[in-house]
């Protein structure tokens, strides 16, 4: 997949989920910073290369895509150059109507005229119905709004059922993959979606540097051995396995960090070691996802807050 200039999309992502403050519409906004330091760090990404994210109009109250479209424009990237997932919540939309005005507001304040992929996720295909969900879709395909769709938090089932209705028009599914949390690799997610021809982008891969907090004796060791940070190493290990990770900071030296983790190469059964790790099962009681009952067992979405709460 490339922009809609022709670049190729970069290894790493933007996570924009926390530009402009930590919180959806139905939320109140927290870990708020400056909106200089979001727009500087996003400009610095950009100029160095990194040009895909998904953004959602009600991420930060609004702000997150304000101040991305303020460091776009400040960048050296132009529109085109970049491939930018629009995403709808439900839990930011009452209707369908709803969905309509906020893609109308992602392309007002983008001062754009397309996304290049409109997401959903599988609560959103429930709360408003599949016929209603893919006609939606359908129109912005056709009229060009859009590139491209994309799925978020599915079931196996969803995703084929999606791939069926849009085919090669189904660009990625983005789900959760952290060192310590493998639920859906396990449900074998990952592997249906490089089987389906599916991108996999992976959203907070790094569970906001919670997972370095354990010091976990693989990633201790691995980082020695290449001389990385335990960041880059699972970074590392992501994009081996072809997925994308979005992460985000407003660091200069984490960026160039997160950037560099894409630049080395481990041994093949150090890659190995990190796909079979799994926290000890003694300590550990991984959450139960119920894909078609999400108010039964643990949320899909809170699986990074949530894995604290698991380990013992």
């Amino acid at each position: 997949m490339k922009t809609l200039s022709g670049k190729e999309i970069s290894k790493i992502g933007i996570g924009s989920y926390g530009i402009g403050g930590r919180g959806h519409r139905d939320m109140e906004i927290t870990e708020k910073l400056e909106d200089e330091k979001y727009v500087d760090a996003l400009v610095y990404t950009l100029d160095q290369g990194i040009n895909f994210t998904e953004i959602a109009v009600g991420y930060g109250h609004g702000q997150s895509l304000i101040l991305f479209k303020k460091a776009l424009d400040k960048s050296t990237v132009n529109r085109k150059d970049i491939f930018l997932t629009h995403s709808l919540y439900p839990r930011d939309l009452l209707s369908i109507k709803d969905a309509n005005r906020d893609v109308k507001s992602f392309y007002e304040i983008m001062e754009t005229d397309y996304a290049d992929s409109t997401l959903v996720t599988q609560s959103f295909i429930k709360k408003f119905g599949e016929d209603s969900t893919y006609s939606f879709l359908h129109e912005f395909l056709k009229t060009g709004k859009t590139r491209f769709v994309s799925l978020s938090n599915a079931s196996p089932e969803c995703i084929r059922n999606f791939k069926k209705e849009f085919n090669y028009k189904f660009y990625a599914h983005e789900g959760h993959l952290s060192f310590e949390i493998r639920v859906l690799q396990d449900r074998e997610i990952f592997n249906l979606c490089d089987d389906l021809g599916i991108k996999n982008i992976i959203w907070r891969p790094l569970r906001r540097n919670k997972t370095f907090l354990h010091n976990w004796d693989l990633l201790v060791e691995l980082a020695e051995k290449y001389q990385r940070t335990q960041s880059q190493i699972v970074l590392n290990w992501l994009c081996n396995l072809g997925y994308s990770p979005m992460v985000m900071s407003v660091s200069q030296k984490h960026i160039d960090e997160n950037i560099a983790s894409t630049n080395f190469t481990m041994l093949s059964e150090d890659y190995e070691r990190m796909n079979d790790f799994r926290p000890s099962a003694s300590n550990y009681h991984p959450p139960k996802i119920d894909f078609n009952n999400p108010s039964e067992g643990d949320s899909i979405v809170t699986l990074v807050n949530d894995f604290e709460n698991h380990y013992n």
